[in-house]
């Protein structure tokens, strides 16, 4: 099974009440969303300094430019959106223009439409996902480590609890 195919599980295919999946598909964009998409993932691959993640890839293929949102009483995981070249550089334009500087093996990838943003950092030859308020990725003690790889994020209970913990507690 696809990790795309095990997130549609893992969210009842968005079938509940309050537990949404959203594309970014938008005809206005391009006339072949998979054309698009793959014009998108080519930028952030020519302006990362790290690495795309192949999990990364494959969930983007289906929800770049939108989000996978669990707003469920029980939720699994925080809202995770999954931005476009372009959001990734209003981001960098307008809450972080030293991200690359203060963060050199790091790509911001999408936020939880607040104050807290996702973003890969690569230490010691393996990436990882990470979380921070928007205004304190420059203190390494406010970026924390909350998975291996999306992979372990859609798959894993206990990284998806801690996920959790973190996002609600700070913790």
């Amino acid at each position: 099974m696809s990790l795309v195919e095990q997130i549609y599980k893992l969210f009842n295919e968005f079938k509940d009440d309050g537990c949404r999946g959203f594309h970014g598909h938008n005809t206005q964009s391009s006339s072949s969303w998979s054309d698009y998409v793959e014009k998108e993932l080519e930028l952030i691959r020519s302006h990362s300094p790290i690495e795309l993640p192949d999990d990364y890839c494959e969930i983007f293929r289906i929800f770049g430019g939108d989000a996978i949102e669990d707003e469920r009483e029980n939720y699994i995981i925080p809202t995770m959106t999954f931005w476009t070249w372009e959001d990734i550089n209003e981001f960098l334009e307008s809450e972080a223009e030293d991200f690359f500087e203060v963060c050199p093996n790091a790509l911001p990838f999408g936020d939880d439409e607040g104050d807290m943003f996702y973003f890969f950092i690569k230490k010691g030859g393996k990436v990882g996902v990470y979380i921070a308020e928007k205004g304190d990725y420059a203190d390494a003690e406010s970026r924390h480590k909350i998975a291996n790889s999306l992979t372990e994020v859609f798959t894993n209970s206990k990284i998806q609890h801690k996920f959790r913990d973190y996002y609600e507690c700070g913790e």
